[in-house]
């Protein structure tokens, strides 16, 4: 007996030594991890919110110059009174809040100075020769000027927008927005930088643009302009042979001859690193501590903690979900006070595991988890909740308001280099608060899923927060989930096409497939605009488009086979149908089994669905055109880069959407923006089709518009391919 417990003290003290070993190793090794922890995240914080703000003012300047250009385009220089021209009515609206402008107007040439909005020019006041005027003149397109300061007695500093305004070819005179300086470096404030971080706006030899209006410490003014003088070029920089150790990066900003600076004292870094370590030191002791008392008083109970510890998951370390449950359980609902539950789903993670070997999704899944980390607070918890999605909890509502819940969504829904390879992810949140929608982690975790899935529904939006509503719209949307699986099953989806027609021959040139289901398991027929955006979110879009694009492929192969002459099909591709793995060498696949041309096929996709992943749908869409098929884009107009991807796309097609053909010939500011589409349309060489005509004035206006592609109920309904058959005989004849 005495051996045996001579043995278990032995055992016991062994233990304990190696603890305590392990406890001094662990500490020289924790300062050093800390360091450079600390030091990663606070540069990929700085990085992240670089690009945040560069994004803003970049956007910023980006839209002001597409609406003075168009002020200009639209501008009667025979009305006197600014108000009446349509360019700056169309200007307002676009700025309700007028963005910081200052000033709107134009200048002519030959005359001077006329229409200037809330101002009162000096009696000696000549436009001509202000700085703005003659660089503007002389450039000879829009953009923007350098900082000036008002000859107003207030002294303000402005930036002016410049477009120049011509007749039969010859310039006579600028369209001009001014906008107050200030407006744009009130962004920079905005950003929270913390203790240790500063933001500054310079122009490109370094120097602070307008320091009285930033009210920045003159020390760090000064060691700015040091590092730009020798480095203007972007990326992260490490200045340590400064007086104030800094981390730096800098920024372009388009547009304007400025960058971004964005620094942070690597001095308060080290100050932060030994207060971490000290803490986690003291951590340390404790739990030594702890693990001689459990030793003394219980050692059956040695390992439990242990394998507490141990319900990480095995690539992110982060707490399982079902340790994650006991921690909030335990750490947080107890407690009875408002908190947020999240639930962060990667939408597109079955795209990304399909293209990417394992060991880069593991890669992945830590940079996502190092991004979300940025976002936590002292009083938060991150886990895994399963392979796409991670779920966190907040003890205060106020840490995780909508402004984080967007900078997260932004931060995660972005690209991640990974062995030279950028990787796009998309991002949604599910929200439920506690304990207002549930006091158990289970009731919140279905609620915040409920939110999760009423996303689908709302156009645009990137995370939703629960109300006792979602819970129906949930069931809701399972119930057509589960119906939907049935109905690709049992074949339940069917196609209709609606004629697109030359109103100049009255021939019809093309159609366009339309999927219709009508649901045995609902006993009723379920609306595209219902059941599309369910399929994209619960995964069935892949299914449902295979089945789409094989139905139409099988049709026109028959009307080939029949002789029914028609030249083109037109099908709505899904943005994950377009990013899918293998989606090139499907569809060159099916071409071939039916024995089709891609020729004789059009792709639409939509404006908003290119934002997915711009670069990639681009080089996708590439191959199909350089393949033969047509590539248009549907509802153009309704997105807000359309310039940019015509630019950049290989198009063929605008159509342009029903809301600005809706009463065409009763709203002039639809005409203008149709004209004007058409106008730009026909200029790049595309084809340009206006969708849901529906009666005479709206077609007689189209096509005194120029626009003479058209479809809608005035001249066909969605067709069977038997009735479609019949249609064309009979325009034939």
């Amino acid at each position: 007996m005495i051996l045996r417990v001579s043995n278990k003290n032995k055992l016991i003290a062994s233990f304990v030594a190696l603890l305590l070993i392990g406890l001094l190793a662990s500490t020289t090794v924790a300062y050093f991890h800390v360091k450079s922890r600390l030091e990663n995240a606070i540069q990929q914080e700085i990085q992240l919110k670089a690009n945040v703000v560069a994004a803003k003012i970049n956007n910023l300047t980006k839209s002001m110059i597409e609406q003075v250009e168009h002020f200009a385009l639209h501008l009667n220089l025979s009305d006197v009174e600014l108000g009446k021209h349509p360019g700056f009515d169309f200007f307002m609206k676009r700025h309700p809040n007028h963005s910081g402008l200052e000033y709107l107007g134009y200048v002519v040439d030959s005359d001077g100075y006329y229409g200037i909005t809330n101002w009162q020019a000096p009696v000696d006041y000549d436009a001509r020769n202000r700085p703005w005027y003659i660089e503007g003149k002389l450039a000879n397109a829009a953009r923007f000027g350098k900082p000036y300061i008002s000859v107003d007695s207030d002294r303000e500093a402005l930036l002016a927008v410049t477009s120049p305004i011509t007749q039969q070819g010859k310039f006579v005179g600028l369209a001009t927005a001014h906008i107050k300086f200030d407006y744009v470096l009130a962004i920079l404030r905005d950003i929270d930088f913390g203790m240790v971080g500063k933001a500054f706006l310079v122009d490109q030899n370094g120097k602070v643009d307008l320091p009285k209006i930033q009210n920045v410490d003159l020390i760090w003014q000064n060691e700015v302009k040091r590092i730009i003088k020798h480095d203007v070029r972007a990326g992260l920089k490490s200045a340590d042979d400064s007086s104030e150790q800094l981390f730096y990066i800098t920024k372009s900003i388009e547009h304007i001859a400025s960058r971004l600076v964005f620094t942070v004292s690597k001095r308060a870094i080290s100050q932060k690193v030994y207060q971490d370590t000290l803490t986690l030191l003291i951590k340390f002791l404790l739990i030594f501590v702890a693990v001689i008392i459990t030793l003394y008083f219980s050692n059956r109970h040695i390992l439990a903690p242990l394998f507490n510890y141990l319900e990480l998951d095995s690539v992110t370390r982060l707490p399982s979900k079902k340790h994650f449950k006991q921690q909030v359980t335990q750490n947080f609902l107890v407690l009875n006070k408002p908190g947020r539950l999240l639930i962060i789903s990667m939408e597109n993670f079955n795209r990304i595991t399909a293209a990417y070997p394992a060991t880069t999704v593991n890669i992945l899944k830590n940079k996502i988890k190092e991004r979300i980390q940025l976002q936590l607070t002292k009083n938060s918890l991150l886990g895994n909740f399963s392979e796409s999605r991670y779920i966190a909890y907040y003890q205060s509502i106020e840490d995780v308001n909508n402004e984080l819940l967007v900078t997260m969504t932004t931060a995660l829904s972005e690209f991640y280099e990974i062995a030279g390879v950028d990787i796009y992810c998309d991002f949604r949140i599910g929200v439920c608060d506690a304990p207002e929608y549930g006091n158990e982690v289970e009731s919140l975790i279905d609620n915040a899923f409920s939110a999760l899935a009423s996303i689908c529904r709302q156009e645009n939006n990137t995370f939703a927060i629960f109300k006792p509503e979602m819970n129906q719209q949930f069931i809701d949307v399972q119930k057509i989930h589960n119906a939907m699986k049935k109905g690709l099953y049992a074949e339940e989806f069917s196609m209709v096409y609606q004629p697109q027609i030359n109103t100049i021959s009255g021939e019809l040139f093309a159609v366009e497939a339309l999927v219709r289901w009508h649901s045995e398991t609902l006993g009723k027929t379920v609306s595209p605009v219902e059941f599309i955006p369910i399929a994209e979110s619960n995964g069935l879009m892949f299914s449902l488009g295979d089945n789409i694009i094989r139905q139409v492929f099988s049709q026109v192969s028959q009307w080939n086979r029949e002789r029914i002459v028609i030249a083109k099909v037109s099908i709505n591709i899904s943005p994950l149908q377009l990013l899918a793995h293998r989606f090139y060498e499907d569809l060159m696949a099916k071409v071939h089994d039916f024995d089709i041309s891609p020729k004789q096929i059009e792709l639409e996709i939509t404006e908003t669905s290119l934002l997915k992943d711009p670069n990639s749908s681009i080089a996708i869409l590439n191959k199909l055109s350089m393949s033969g098929f047509s590539i248009a884009i549907d509802d153009f107009g309704t997105g807000y880069s359309s310039l940019e991807y015509l630019n950049t796309m290989p198009l063929h097609k605008l159509k342009i959407d029903r809301s600005f053909v809706i009463d065409i010939d009763k709203k002039a500011k639809s005409a203008v923006l149709v004209k004007t589409i058409i106008a730009m349309a026909k200029n790049l060489d595309l084809e340009v089709l206006a969708e849901g005509v529906e009666n005479e004035a709206e077609a007689s206006t189209l096509q005194a518009l120029g626009c003479d592609k058209v479809q809608g109920y005035l001249y066909s309904k969605p067709l069977i391919a038997e009735d479609l058959a019949t249609y064309v005989m009979a325009v034939e004849r």
